[in-house]
Protein backbone atom coordinates (compact mmCIF):
# COMPACT_ATOMS: atom_id res chain seq x y z
CA UNK A 1 0.00 0.00 0.00
CA UNK A 2 2.93 2.26 1.00
CA UNK A 3 4.37 1.83 -2.53
CA UNK A 4 1.43 2.19 -4.26
CA UNK A 5 0.48 5.89 -2.20
CA UNK A 6 4.22 6.61 -2.98
CA UNK A 7 3.91 6.14 -6.72
CA UNK A 8 1.20 8.12 -7.21
CA UNK A 9 2.88 10.60 -5.73
CA UNK A 10 5.92 10.78 -7.87
CA UNK A 11 3.25 10.91 -10.80
CA UNK A 12 1.47 13.57 -9.51
CA UNK A 13 5.12 15.24 -8.78
CA UNK A 14 6.40 14.78 -12.75
CA UNK A 15 2.70 16.30 -14.07
CA UNK A 16 3.06 19.24 -11.61
CA UNK A 17 6.82 19.74 -11.21
CA UNK A 18 8.20 17.83 -14.29
CA UNK A 19 11.29 20.31 -13.65
CA UNK A 20 11.90 19.25 -9.83
CA UNK A 21 10.86 15.12 -10.72
CA UNK A 22 13.25 15.13 -12.96
CA UNK A 23 16.60 15.72 -10.87
CA UNK A 24 14.85 13.83 -8.01
CA UNK A 25 14.80 10.78 -10.53
CA UNK A 26 18.19 11.51 -12.09
CA UNK A 27 19.71 11.82 -8.52
CA UNK A 28 17.51 7.98 -7.61
CA UNK A 29 19.29 6.40 -10.57
CA UNK A 30 23.19 7.61 -9.66
CA UNK A 31 22.63 5.56 -6.43
CA UNK A 32 22.56 2.20 -8.38
CA UNK A 33 26.02 1.40 -9.25
CA UNK A 34 26.27 -0.71 -12.78
CA UNK A 35 27.45 -3.45 -10.96
CA UNK A 36 24.48 -3.76 -9.06
CA UNK A 37 22.37 -3.30 -12.06
CA UNK A 38 24.86 -6.60 -13.74
CA UNK A 39 23.54 -8.45 -10.83
CA UNK A 40 19.79 -7.43 -10.94
CA UNK A 41 19.77 -8.40 -14.57
CA UNK A 42 21.70 -12.23 -13.77
CA UNK A 43 18.75 -12.48 -11.11
CA UNK A 44 15.98 -11.41 -13.06
CA UNK A 45 16.72 -14.13 -15.83
CA UNK A 46 16.19 -16.29 -12.80
CA UNK A 47 13.35 -17.74 -10.51
CA UNK A 48 13.61 -14.82 -8.44
CA UNK A 49 13.95 -11.13 -9.48
CA UNK A 50 16.60 -9.05 -7.52
CA UNK A 51 13.14 -7.28 -6.29
CA UNK A 52 12.32 -10.32 -4.45
CA UNK A 53 15.63 -11.19 -3.36
CA UNK A 54 16.14 -7.90 -1.53
CA UNK A 55 12.51 -8.03 -0.16
CA UNK A 56 12.93 -11.28 1.53
CA UNK A 57 16.50 -10.24 2.93
CA UNK A 58 14.87 -7.01 4.42
CA UNK A 59 11.57 -8.94 5.97
CA UNK A 60 13.13 -12.31 6.61
CA UNK A 61 16.78 -11.56 7.09
CA UNK A 62 17.34 -8.51 8.29
CA UNK A 63 15.48 -8.93 11.58
CA UNK A 64 17.26 -12.34 12.56
CA UNK A 65 20.82 -10.50 11.88
CA UNK A 66 19.38 -7.54 13.84
CA UNK A 67 19.09 -9.96 16.88
CA UNK A 68 22.31 -11.59 16.58
CA UNK A 69 24.50 -8.26 16.27
CA UNK A 70 22.73 -7.28 19.56
CA UNK A 71 23.44 -10.48 21.46
CA UNK A 72 26.17 -8.14 24.09
CA UNK A 73 22.97 -6.42 25.50
CA UNK A 74 20.99 -10.12 25.99
CA UNK A 75 21.07 -10.79 29.44
CA UNK A 76 19.48 -14.17 29.31
CA UNK A 77 22.35 -15.51 26.92
CA UNK A 78 25.18 -13.78 29.80
CA UNK A 79 23.16 -16.01 32.67
CA UNK A 80 23.25 -19.09 29.90
CA UNK A 81 26.79 -18.58 29.61
CA UNK A 82 27.60 -17.95 33.45
CA UNK A 83 25.19 -21.24 34.42
CA UNK A 84 25.82 -23.67 31.37
CA UNK A 85 29.34 -22.71 30.54
CA UNK A 86 30.33 -21.52 34.03
CA UNK A 87 31.97 -18.16 32.25
CA UNK A 88 32.92 -15.66 34.31
CA UNK A 89 31.74 -12.07 34.08
CA UNK A 90 35.10 -10.79 32.27
CA UNK A 91 35.07 -13.51 29.09
CA UNK A 92 31.02 -13.72 28.67
CA UNK A 93 31.60 -10.45 26.35
CA UNK A 94 34.46 -11.70 24.15
CA UNK A 95 32.72 -15.41 24.14
CA UNK A 96 29.81 -13.51 22.67
CA UNK A 97 32.16 -11.42 19.99
CA UNK A 98 33.27 -15.33 19.12
CA UNK A 99 30.02 -16.13 18.30
CA UNK A 100 28.64 -13.07 16.55
CA UNK A 101 30.13 -13.31 13.11
CA UNK A 102 29.88 -17.57 13.11
CA UNK A 103 25.81 -16.96 13.45
CA UNK A 104 26.06 -14.15 11.01
CA UNK A 105 27.96 -16.29 8.90
CA UNK A 106 25.41 -19.08 8.67
CA UNK A 107 22.57 -16.72 8.53
CA UNK A 108 23.86 -14.95 5.71
CA UNK A 109 24.94 -18.85 3.93
CA UNK A 110 21.39 -19.98 4.97
CA UNK A 111 19.42 -17.15 2.85
CA UNK A 112 21.08 -17.37 0.05
CA UNK A 113 20.35 -21.33 0.18
CA UNK A 114 16.65 -20.07 0.61
CA UNK A 115 16.70 -18.28 -2.38
CA UNK A 116 18.81 -19.83 -5.07
CA UNK A 117 20.21 -23.36 -5.27
CA UNK A 118 24.54 -23.37 -5.25
CA UNK A 119 24.44 -25.89 -7.43
CA UNK A 120 21.71 -25.18 -10.27
CA UNK A 121 21.60 -21.46 -9.98
CA UNK A 122 24.99 -21.21 -9.02
CA UNK A 123 25.42 -17.41 -10.82
CA UNK A 124 22.37 -16.18 -8.65
CA UNK A 125 22.99 -17.84 -5.26
CA UNK A 126 26.60 -16.34 -6.13
CA UNK A 127 25.22 -12.57 -6.40
CA UNK A 128 23.20 -13.47 -3.68
CA UNK A 129 25.53 -14.50 -0.97
CA UNK A 130 28.02 -11.52 -2.04
CA UNK A 131 25.25 -9.10 -0.94
CA UNK A 132 24.03 -10.84 1.76
CA UNK A 133 27.98 -11.06 3.03
CA UNK A 134 28.38 -7.45 3.29
CA UNK A 135 27.87 -5.12 6.27
CA UNK A 136 24.42 -4.71 7.12
CA UNK A 137 24.12 -0.71 7.18
CA UNK A 138 25.50 -1.31 3.83
CA UNK A 139 23.01 -4.21 2.40
CA UNK A 140 20.33 -1.57 4.07
CA UNK A 141 21.38 1.07 2.03
CA UNK A 142 21.28 -1.21 -1.45
CA UNK A 143 17.53 -2.33 -0.80
CA UNK A 144 16.65 1.25 -0.38
CA UNK A 145 18.29 2.64 -3.46
CA UNK A 146 17.11 -0.37 -5.25
CA UNK A 147 13.46 0.14 -4.39
CA UNK A 148 13.51 3.57 -5.34
CA UNK A 149 15.34 3.22 -8.47
CA UNK A 150 12.68 0.88 -9.72
CA UNK A 151 9.88 3.09 -8.67
CA UNK A 152 11.23 6.12 -10.42
CA UNK A 153 12.12 3.72 -13.44
CA UNK A 154 8.36 3.18 -13.29
CA UNK A 155 7.24 6.15 -13.11
CA UNK A 156 9.87 7.49 -15.85
CA UNK A 157 8.53 5.06 -17.96
CA UNK A 158 4.56 5.41 -17.54
CA UNK A 159 5.22 9.32 -17.88
CA UNK A 160 7.00 9.12 -21.03
CA UNK A 161 9.60 10.91 -19.42
CA UNK A 162 13.69 10.77 -20.30
CA UNK A 163 16.28 11.38 -17.80
CA UNK A 164 20.09 11.26 -18.26
CA UNK A 165 21.06 8.24 -16.40
CA UNK A 166 25.22 8.94 -15.07
CA UNK A 167 25.48 5.35 -15.00
CA UNK A 168 24.45 4.33 -17.90
CA UNK A 169 26.76 3.36 -21.07
CA UNK A 170 28.09 6.37 -22.61
CA UNK A 171 26.30 6.13 -25.88
CA UNK A 172 23.25 5.74 -24.31
CA UNK A 173 23.73 9.23 -21.80
CA UNK A 174 24.01 10.89 -25.38
CA UNK A 175 20.81 9.77 -26.86
CA UNK A 176 18.90 10.51 -22.92
CA UNK A 177 20.46 13.95 -22.95
CA UNK A 178 19.27 14.56 -26.31
CA UNK A 179 15.72 13.43 -25.81
CA UNK A 180 15.84 14.75 -22.49
CA UNK A 181 16.79 18.06 -23.99
CA UNK A 182 14.21 17.95 -26.53
CA UNK A 183 11.48 17.37 -23.91
CA UNK A 184 12.20 20.31 -21.38
CA UNK A 185 12.62 22.35 -24.54
CA UNK A 186 8.93 21.72 -25.43
CA UNK A 187 7.79 21.96 -22.03
CA UNK A 188 9.05 25.56 -21.67
CA UNK A 189 8.52 26.60 -24.70
CA UNK A 190 4.71 25.58 -24.17
CA UNK A 191 4.30 26.42 -20.70
CA UNK A 192 5.77 29.84 -21.89
CA UNK A 193 3.09 30.38 -24.67
CA UNK A 194 0.39 29.53 -22.57
CA UNK A 195 1.34 31.69 -19.97
CA UNK A 196 1.72 34.76 -22.26
CA UNK A 197 -2.02 33.95 -23.35
CA UNK A 198 -3.24 33.98 -20.06
CA UNK A 199 -1.48 36.88 -18.65
CA UNK A 200 -3.20 38.82 -21.50
CA UNK A 201 -6.90 37.43 -20.96
CA UNK A 202 -6.43 37.94 -16.99
CA UNK A 203 -5.66 42.13 -18.60
CA UNK A 204 -8.34 42.22 -20.20
CA UNK A 205 -10.81 41.05 -17.45
CA UNK A 206 -8.39 43.53 -15.65
CA UNK A 207 -10.13 46.66 -17.56
CA UNK A 208 -13.42 45.22 -17.27
CA UNK A 209 -15.62 47.24 -15.04
CA UNK A 210 -12.94 48.73 -13.17
CA UNK A 211 -11.02 45.80 -12.85
CA UNK A 212 -14.31 43.96 -10.06
CA UNK A 213 -13.62 41.10 -10.94
CA UNK A 214 -10.34 41.15 -10.52
CA UNK A 215 -10.21 43.48 -6.94
CA UNK A 216 -12.92 40.85 -5.67
CA UNK A 217 -10.82 38.24 -6.10
CA UNK A 218 -8.25 39.54 -4.73
CA UNK A 219 -9.80 40.31 -1.64
CA UNK A 220 -10.87 37.02 -1.63
CA UNK A 221 -14.12 37.29 -0.89
CA UNK A 222 -16.80 34.81 -1.21
CA UNK A 223 -19.05 36.24 -4.47
CA UNK A 224 -21.81 34.11 -3.30
CA UNK A 225 -22.17 35.58 0.27
CA UNK A 226 -22.07 38.92 -1.44
CA UNK A 227 -24.90 38.18 -3.54
CA UNK A 228 -27.04 36.60 -0.77
CA UNK A 229 -25.96 39.88 1.33
CA UNK A 230 -27.49 41.55 -1.52
CA UNK A 231 -30.91 39.59 -2.12
CA UNK A 232 -31.17 40.35 2.04
CA UNK A 233 -30.69 44.36 1.51
CA UNK A 234 -33.02 43.67 -1.49
CA UNK A 235 -35.67 42.37 0.29
CA UNK A 236 -35.05 44.15 3.42
CA UNK A 237 -35.35 47.84 1.17
CA UNK A 238 -38.77 46.56 0.26
CA UNK A 239 -40.39 46.05 3.62
CA UNK A 240 -39.47 49.76 4.02
CA UNK A 241 -41.79 52.62 3.57
CA UNK A 242 -41.19 54.37 0.19
CA UNK A 243 -40.06 57.45 2.02
CA UNK A 244 -37.55 55.79 3.91
CA UNK A 245 -36.69 53.33 0.37
CA UNK A 246 -35.70 56.65 -0.84
CA UNK A 247 -33.20 57.85 1.82
CA UNK A 248 -29.09 57.90 1.09
CA UNK A 249 -29.17 57.49 4.82
CA UNK A 250 -31.72 54.55 5.51
CA UNK A 251 -30.45 53.08 2.44
CA UNK A 252 -26.75 53.24 3.46
CA UNK A 253 -27.47 51.77 6.93
CA UNK A 254 -29.44 49.06 5.45
CA UNK A 255 -26.41 48.23 3.05
CA UNK A 256 -23.66 47.70 6.48
CA UNK A 257 -26.17 46.10 8.25
CA UNK A 258 -26.37 43.30 5.85
CA UNK A 259 -22.72 43.37 5.06
CA UNK A 260 -21.30 43.57 8.41
CA UNK A 261 -20.54 39.77 8.60
CA UNK A 262 -18.30 40.30 5.21
CA UNK A 263 -16.60 43.30 6.66
CA UNK A 264 -15.66 41.22 9.93
CA UNK A 265 -14.58 38.17 8.20
CA UNK A 266 -12.80 40.13 5.75
CA UNK A 267 -11.23 42.62 8.61
CA UNK A 268 -9.73 39.26 10.54
CA UNK A 269 -7.67 38.11 7.32
CA UNK A 270 -6.41 40.82 6.68
CA UNK A 271 -2.42 41.04 7.77
CA UNK A 272 -0.87 43.70 9.71
CA UNK A 273 -4.11 46.10 10.86
CA UNK A 274 -2.53 47.17 13.69
CA UNK A 275 -4.28 50.59 14.43
CA UNK A 276 -7.70 51.94 13.00
CA UNK A 277 -6.44 54.06 10.56
CA UNK A 278 -5.31 51.07 8.80
CA UNK A 279 -8.70 49.37 9.82
CA UNK A 280 -10.31 51.59 7.99
CA UNK A 281 -8.44 51.75 4.95
CA UNK A 282 -8.95 47.74 4.55
CA UNK A 283 -12.82 48.50 5.42
CA UNK A 284 -12.91 51.27 2.65
CA UNK A 285 -11.47 48.86 0.20
CA UNK A 286 -13.74 46.38 0.92
CA UNK A 287 -17.11 49.03 0.76
CA UNK A 288 -15.61 50.35 -2.70
CA UNK A 289 -16.10 46.66 -4.19
CA UNK A 290 -18.93 46.08 -2.11
CA UNK A 291 -20.91 48.90 -3.05
CA UNK A 292 -20.04 48.75 -6.75
CA UNK A 293 -21.48 45.37 -6.53
CA UNK A 294 -24.56 46.54 -5.17
CA UNK A 295 -25.23 49.04 -7.39
CA UNK A 296 -25.16 46.25 -10.23
CA UNK A 297 -28.41 45.12 -12.46
CA UNK A 298 -28.94 41.32 -12.21
CA UNK A 299 -27.35 41.16 -16.13
CA UNK A 300 -24.79 42.72 -14.87
CA UNK A 301 -24.06 41.08 -11.97
CA UNK A 302 -24.16 37.87 -14.05
CA UNK A 303 -21.72 39.04 -15.97
CA UNK A 304 -19.23 39.55 -13.30
CA UNK A 305 -20.27 36.20 -11.52
CA UNK A 306 -18.38 34.72 -15.34
CA UNK A 307 -15.96 37.05 -15.17
CA UNK A 308 -15.13 36.07 -11.86
CA UNK A 309 -14.76 32.45 -12.22
CA UNK A 310 -13.32 33.00 -15.06
CA UNK A 311 -10.35 35.30 -13.66
CA UNK A 312 -10.03 31.95 -10.41
CA UNK A 313 -9.93 29.52 -12.98
CA UNK A 314 -7.07 31.38 -15.11
CA UNK A 315 -5.10 32.27 -12.42
CA UNK A 316 -5.10 28.83 -10.48
CA UNK A 317 -3.66 27.61 -13.97
CA UNK A 318 -0.99 30.53 -14.40
CA UNK A 319 0.18 29.20 -10.72
CA UNK A 320 0.58 25.57 -11.64
CA UNK A 321 2.00 26.31 -14.80
CA UNK A 322 4.43 28.57 -12.82
CA UNK A 323 5.44 25.72 -10.57
CA UNK A 324 5.64 23.54 -13.58
CA UNK A 325 9.23 25.25 -14.40
CA UNK A 326 10.73 25.19 -10.93
CA UNK A 327 13.63 23.70 -10.78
Amino acid sequence: MTQIIEHDTLVKLSQERPLVFRAQAATVLARVPRRFRRDARVLNRSKRTMHDMLTAWRDECLPRLETITSAPNATMLQQALQEDLLAETSSQQRLIAMMIPVRLEEERLAFAGSQFTSKREKKPYQRTLAFAQQPIDVCRQQVEDFMRYELYRAVLGEVGMTVVDKRARPLVRCWQRLRAGRQVKKLRREVTRRLAAIEQEMAAIEQERGGLAARLFGLNIDYVTVLAARQEYEKALGRLSKKAAESPAKRLALYEKKTEAIREEYLDTVPGVANLSEAQRAVKEIDSVLLAIFDLDATARNELMSAFKRYRTLTRERDMLRVKLEV
